[in-house]
């Protein structure tokens, strides 16, 4: 366990140091709340995943504690959205209206999911793709939908069409750069997963396009998993 503590402490100081960083940018004006959420959202859950290779991968352990960071966190948002802690620098980079409740909603869900996969599906193609189209898909699909989106899609007219091609096409192109990077940790070469990535990032697009907001972390990653797992992985 001891080997565990200083990747552990290493874990959380990177994924503070990016809060952090998108504060700096949403207190400077730099980028907006909706943006700083999206940019909070994407890059946290990609460095996250990218710094499990400094934790021994065949060590049991190393999924539990990995998977403590996302849920520490989660743990936090609970107490402000709950107003048990006061923090509104939190509030204001992760909520769109200001109030702490919505912390309770995507920003809860979306660390409890992450947190889930890494624990069961620690270095399986199953989280990773999860992770990924989580991350690149929900996270490009609102800045591409806010700074471009003009036409709405018919059934959901919260969401845009650019924003759902960016989802399909930044969750398979980044999601497949996760793969290749991690490649060498995993049991399939990173270009044996493009067909089941594939499919996972276009039914995620359908499901995220569909009027379910602040649920498309969960919808978006059960999906994902019981597609995987049909497909044998």
């Amino acid at each position: 366990m001891n080997e565990l503590i200083a990747p552990f402490l290493t874990l959380c100081i990177i994924c503070l140091m990016w809060l952090n960083f998108c504060q700096f940018l949403k207190k400077h004006k730099v980028i907006s709340s909706e943006f700083s959420r999206k940019f909070i959202h994407t890059g946290t859950g990609i460095i996250y995943v990218l710094v499990w290779r400094i934790f021994p991968q065949f060590n049991w352990y190393s999924r539990i504690v990995v998977g403590l960071v996302p849920l520490i966190i989660s743990f936090q948002y609970a107490l402000i959205g709950l107003g048990i802690i006061n923090d509104q620098k939190i509030v204001d980079s992760m909520s769109r209206s200001g109030s702490p409740r919505e912390l309770l909603l995507g920003p809860l869900s979306y660390g409890i999911i992450i947190s889930s996969l890494t624990m069961i599906y620690w270095y399986s193609p199953i989280s990773i793709i999860t992770i990924g189209v989580l991350c690149f898909g929900d996270g490009f699909a609102a800045m591409f939908g806010l700074k471009y989106g003009i036409k709405r899609i018919p059934y959901n007219r919260e969401k845009t069409l650019i924003g759902s091609l960016a989802f399909l096409i930044c969750s398979f192109i980044g999601t497949f750069i996760l793969l290749t990077l991690l490649q060498d940790r995993l049991l399939y070469p990173s270009i044996v997963l493009l067909q089941p990535l594939f499919w996972v990032c276009l039914i995620s697009t359908i499901i995220e396009s569909l009027p379910l907001r602040d649920w498309d972390n969960i919808t978006i990653s059960i999906c994902s998993v019981l597609t995987l797992n049909l497909m044998g992985y």
